[in-house]
């Protein structure tokens, strides 16, 4: 009888020690899985962000692209209206084209005016900007469009 009740107590608690086990083995797979889980979520998203950034610097250099076009169909557009600009009398051809030159001479000329001739220092600060901007303005646009003509 002894015999009996020892099998029934050993075999009990091996069962207990297989069921413990069983558990502690699906809570060791669970872990990985969810680790896994884990490890691919986190590469997916790195590789999300990869193609987000990627797709930015496509678009920065699209935009880059176009604002080139554009601004040569704009030069080209500015160029042929000029040409198509009917001149009857050599004279006013030649005044036409010294309007740049006498404008940006004349800047100059009041840069320096002011400059010297102001004693208002707040004023004199303020006009002088507003007369280097569109001195600087008229200058390079001048011999920036000068160089910028094909020879």
């Amino acid at each position: 009888m002894f015999d009996i009740l020892l099998s029934v107590l050993t075999g009990g608690a091996t069962g207990i020690l297989g069921s413990i086990l069983g558990k502690l083995f699906s809570f060791a797979d669970a872990w990985i899985a969810e680790k896994k889980a884990t490890a691919d979520h986190e590469r997916t998203k790195d590789m999300h962000r990869l193609q987000a950034e990627l797709r930015s610097k496509e678009l920065e250099n699209e935009l880059t692209i176009v604002e080139a076009q554009v601004s040569g169909e704009l030069r080209t557009a500015s160029y042929a209206h000029d040409r198509s600009i009917a001149i009857g009398y050599p004279w006013v051809g030649a005044v036409l084209r010294m309007v740049r030159p006498i404008l940006t001479a004349g800047l100059i000329i009041l840069v320096w005016y002011i400059y010297y001739t102001t004693l208002d220092l707040g004023l004199q600060a303020e006009i002088t900007a507003s007369s280097i901007y569109m001195c600087s303005t008229a200058v390079l646009w001048w011999f920036g469009d000068r160089a910028m003509r094909k020879k």
